[in-house]
């Protein structure tokens, strides 16, 4: 049997791609003496990643538990194929790494081996990322002293300026800089940062897990793999917003309204006077039942909206989006969203009739102008509706 024999009967059986990589470099011990590892990666369903933007969800815990037990079947074929043709294999499957509690990783990690096997690069995040999926892989690992051709090793990081992972992490353990073979995790990572974080994350859950996967799903290789596969992007992902979010989403809305005001010159409009008092209780009043929506993207709301139903009308309020993040799609997705807490209700809503751009957005949605109200001397209201 050869490699590509080998590799195919791996891919049959379920693997994503397979490395070959010389570990001869690397300390005795950790490689158990053997001189090759063979890096063997399972893809992660792409439409369970493009769902984590709000969060850790079953069909992610399952997804994983899936993944992983393919990798220990696949990592215990491949051994058995080794030693049918004549090499020494030894399968790093769950029983068999060695971890190191202090170091919170293994003695040898799986990251390690797939580098040198060419699969892909160590990314700001601390994962493996991969070309073709971004860090949307699982994989492990097997040593071996099989003679076989290996990979041109990966000693560097692709991910440039990047920083979407830095970004975007909720537990801000990206500390920013690249990796390279040199380097040592903690010099680009915390990871009892990333460990907190996953396990706040994915409680509601799975209490007890440890997973997040933000960072996989904001990597642009990942997204790359996503819209490639026909899905639309995932993230940033509407979410309902909470009691805790109503001052952040005051501060967002007075700062969304304040161009409206100097436009107006008029520092009076609601939207501005409006305190937190007041937000407080329009959340949390009963009888008008209001949702509020919110896009959390860099560790921060960018976007919100809200509405509340009543005699079968949906009414729309206050969609606001962070200056900085207008013009990428994030209206029509928290319109979208809204819209979808009150299937078959007749929407309504009303903007000032100078803002045309605003207008033509709600038209772009299947609003109608249907009637104008003066609300000052300098102020009118256009207000639409959709049935």
């Amino acid at each position: 049997m050869d490699s590509l024999q080998f590799r195919k009967i791996l891919i049959d059986a379920g693997a994503w791609d397979i490395g070959i990589g010389d570990l001869s470099s690397l300390p005795h011990e950790p490689r158990q003496g053997m001189p090759v590892g063979i890096s063997i990666a399972v893809a992660l369903d792409l439409s369970v990643i493009n769902g984590l933007g709000a969060g850790a969800t079953h069909a992610h815990v399952k997804e994983y538990r899936r993944a992983n037990m393919l990798l220990e079947q696949l990592a215990t074929l491949a051994a058995n194929l080794l030693v049918q043709a004549g090499a020494t294999a030894i399968p790093l499957t769950r029983s068999q790494v060695k971890l190191s509690f202090r170091d919170h990783g293994a003695v040898l990690p799986h990251k390690t081996v797939a580098t040198r096997a060419g699969l892909g690069w160590i990314g700001k995040n601390a994962m493996l990322v991969t070309k073709g999926r971004g860090s949307a892989v699982r994989i492990t690992s097997v040593l071996t002293d099989v003679r076989w051709p290996a990979a041109i090793p990966c000693d560097e990081s692709m991910c440039g300026d990047c920083d979407q992972c830095v970004r975007n992490c909720p537990g801000q353990a990206p500390l920013g800089s690249n990796w390279s073979v040199a380097k040592k995790r903690e010099d680009f990572f915390d990871v009892l940062a990333c460990r907190k974080s996953c396990i706040e994350t994915s409680w509601r859950v799975t209490p007890g897990e440890s997973l997040c996967s933000l960072c996989v799903l904001v990597c642009p290789w990942t997204k790359k793999a996503i819209k490639e596969a026909g899905l639309d992007y995932g993230f940033p992902a509407v979410q309902m917003a909470q009691k805790g979010d109503l001052e952040e989403i005051l501060e967002l809305q007075k700062l969304a309204f304040s161009k409206e005001a100097e436009r107006l010159q008029d520092f009076t409009i609601a939207p501005l006077q409006q305190t937190i008092e007041n937000i407080t209780e329009e959340f949390s009043d009963p009888r008008k039942a209001a949702i509020f929506l919110k896009i959390v993207q860099e560790r921060r709301i960018v976007g919100s909206v809200r509405a509340y139903e009543k005699d079968g009308t949906c009414y729309i309020g206050r969609l606001v989006i962070h200056p900085e993040y207008q013009r990428q799609g994030l209206g029509k997705r928290l319109m979208q969203a809204i819209e979808s807490c009150y299937m078959g209700a007749r929407y309504e809503l009303f903007t000032a009739k100078h803002n045309e751009g605003n207008i033509r957005f709600y038209e772009s949605l299947g609003y109608r102008s249907y009637e104008t109200r003066d609300l000052t001397d300098k102020i009118v209201l256009v207000y639409m509706e959709k049935t």
